[in-house]
């Protein structure tokens, strides 16, 4: 007995003694070199908050020590803000199980900056972070407008020629150019050259050495044989408006957009401002700014802008129509709202071809249900320049509304043509086509994944280098809404399926502005083909966002 009692201690021992074995250490199979990139961002100013205002180093050589940040000398780029770096957020995009000493914070980047990085592995590597002010290297011709005669310049940014198409012999002028941000160019084109042959300008950034040079000549560039060309698509500006412009949301402030020639036209329901298209530069108030109580703005394909009142059922409503920033907007149509079963109009206008020609305006009408009942837009016809009488029209086989949130374009001049419906509510953040010869629903893009939580209100289309393109942008309704513009090929309906964000027909996706927070859901599309027909822009703004955005398009075949 005793002996199996020793025996049993023996090993109760030995039990004891294994589980105090100090434990291993485990290191992950792979350690990666701990910090991937370092930003930084203004701690201070109305800039501190900007998404776009982060400057980041990659730090792609595990043996590097020192991790320089450079700072744009001037932020915004195009503004003469100087920018200070002696009290910059930094952050750091780092490996799982990655400690840096001390912590992160507000750093002076014109001085040296000491941190710990201790790895996975428990080893450690010092760098030392610091940064500059940097003078831009850009040096582009961004627009160029010769003004006798006057026509702009297609330019190609990859061989650097741009071209005056035209059939005119050309001689002594002066030009207008936008350069990059800072940049200077010689000769002076305010001064005259002569255009009868080519004249080649230096474009030299703001550092002084990068430089580029711009030949201007007489000729036509190819195309390619259908819609833009794949690559062309480029952010040409982004802003936040209050930021900016100091142009703030609030309720019934609806924007909504306009060309005209050079000129973006930007509305939010009480005034009218108008930037310049290329740079995003704000000039001020159109000539005869009103208050369109929450009303709305368009243009036609020939720069001509409309504007709309907002109204209820027996109040008078209005169009009225200008060519131009500087001159006042006339009435083009007035009437009572007596027609339809509507009880509103007026939050949303679309036109389709030239008003001093042939067009088609529509402007949507709503009326409260739950669900949703309405399907009525009002149509005007422009013939020879006269606009007719307006005519209640009612679609059906589509998703229907009920609020102000819709809006209706055709793609053609042409009543018989396909038009687009989108609206928010219900079952609404469809784009539905619908054949305008019998008003019925033909084919119908759904809502993407994401999409139901952001506002789809507004739909251009235009008719550009052979290809018919309808645009819809989702607007913040909420803040985790996902803001996007979507471009479609609708030439043919074939591909005229399935979701925003993978329909067979999507041809571009916009990035994603995100500025401000929900105050009052109110977005706006914009399609604008340039005269010469090389050229295609896409503007969209957004009230909840603050953004306002311009991407250009090219059918220049390279």
């Amino acid at each position: 007995m005793k002996k199996y009692i020793s025996i049993y201690i023996l090993m109760l021992v030995a039990i004891i003694v294994s589980n105090c074995h100090k434990p291993e250490k485990i290191v992950p199979s792979e350690v990666r070199q701990g910090i991937n990139s370092v930003s930084a961002q203004f701690s201070m100013g109305d800039f501190k908050n900007d998404a776009n205002a982060k400057f980041t180093t990659q730090i792609d050589n595990p043996d590097v020590q020192e991790i320089f940040i450079s700072v744009p000398w001037f932020y915004p780029e195009e503004s003469t803000n100087e920018t200070e770096i002696s009290q910059m957020k930094i952050t750091a995009n780092i490996d799982d199980n990655t400690f840096i000493e001390p912590a992160l914070g507000v750093m002076d980047l014109s001085k040296k900056n000491n941190i710990k990085v201790k790895r996975a592995d428990g080893s450690i590597k010092e760098y030392h972070i610091t940064g500059a002010r940097v003078k831009s290297n850009k040096c582009a011709i961004i627009s160029f407008t010769l003004n006798t005669p006057l026509m702009n310049g297609v330019i190609d940014h990859d061989s650097k020629i741009i071209s005056l198409i035209s059939v005119d012999d050309l001689g002594p002028s002066t030009a207008s150019v936008i350069l990059s941000p800072h940049a200077t160019i010689s000769p002076d084109p305010n001064s005259i050259n002569d255009y009868s042959q080519d004249v080649v300008f230096t474009v030299t950034a703001h550092d002084g050495t990068t430089k580029a040079h711009y030949t201007v000549k007489k000729m036509v560039p190819p195309k390619i044989n259908y819609g833009f060309r794949p690559g062309s698509q480029t952010e040409i500006w982004a802003s936040d408006l209050s930021v900016r412009y100091g142009i703030t949301n609030g309720a019934n402030k609806n924007h909504t957009l306009a060309a005209i020639g050079n000129h973006l036209i930007l509305s939010v329901g009480t005034e009218q401002h108008y930037f310049n298209n290329t740079t995003g530069e704000r000039l001020g108030l159109i000539a005869g700014s009103r208050d369109l109580n929450g009303g709305a703005i368009t243009s036609d394909k020939a720069g001509n802008m409309l504007l709309c009142n907002n109204v209820t059922k027996g109040n008078v409503f209005n169009i009225w129509t200008t060519n131009s920033v500087t001159k006042a907007p006339e009435l083009l149509y007035s009437m009572t709202y007596s027609i339809g079963k509507g009880a509103r109009l007026g939050a949303k206008i679309s036109v389709q071809g030239d008003i001093t020609k042939d067009a088609i305006i529509t402007v949507p009408t709503w009326a409260w249900a739950n669900p949703p009942a309405h399907n009525e837009f009002l149509r005007w016809v422009v013939k020879d320049g006269v606009i007719g009488e307006p005519e209640a029209v009612v679609a059906t086989n589509i998703v229907n509304w009920n609020s102000g949130n819709t809006d209706v374009v055709y793609s053609k001049a042409d009543i018989n043509s396909t038009y687009f419906i989108t609206n928010y509510g219900g079952a609404g953040n469809k784009l539905n086509a619908v054949d305008g010869a019998t008003n019925s629903g033909v084919a119908m893009i759904a809502t993407s994944t994401w999409g139901a939580n952001s506002n789809f209100n507004t739909v251009d289309a235009v008719e550009f280098n052979r290809a018919i393109y309808v645009a819809i942008y989702g607007g913040m309704h909420f803040s985790y809404s996902q803001c996007l513009g979507y471009m479609f090929d609708a030439t043919t309906l074939t591909q005229f399926t399935d979701r925003f964000d993978n329909s067979p027909a999507r041809v571009f996706t916009t990035n994603e502005h995100k500025y401000g927070s929900p105050v009052f859901a109110s977005s706006d599309i914009l399609l604008v083909p340039s005269k010469d027909g090389y050229k295609l822009r896409l503007y969209y703004t957004d009230g909840n966002c603050r953004s306002l955005v311009a991407w250009e398009f090219d059918c220049i075949d390279k």
